[in-house]
């Protein structure tokens, strides 16, 4: 349900899937109205959903292709293994 959140700037969760099970969270209004949005990924690990995020067109995407600034910017920071998988070179991609 946060993840659909469309007015709070803060949501929280009682059974996160991933440690700690109860968390406050930014949504999507609160990332999308910032002036600049910095999303860092590392390791190979991270590939494949960087590839996704970034290249694809999923019915329904991923949280972090959901992040569009409408009026701040967009930037990604990802070591060589994160983005192994990424068939756009990172300077001609935009938020890269």
């Amino acid at each position: 349900p946060v993840f659909q959140e469309r007015e709070r700037l803060v949501g929280s969760l009682q059974d996160s899937p991933k440690p700690p099970p109860e968390r406050v969270t930014m949504t999507l209004p609160l990332l999308n109205s910032a002036r600049l949005v910095l999303l860092v990924a590392t390791g190979a690990s991270k590939a494949a959903a960087l590839k996704r995020i970034l290249e694809g067109e999923e019915e329904i995407p991923l949280p972090a292709a959901r992040v569009r600034p409408r009026s701040g910017r967009l930037r990604w920071l990802l070591d060589e293994e994160a983005a192994r998988e990424l068939s756009i070179p990172g300077g001609k991609t935009p938020g890269m």
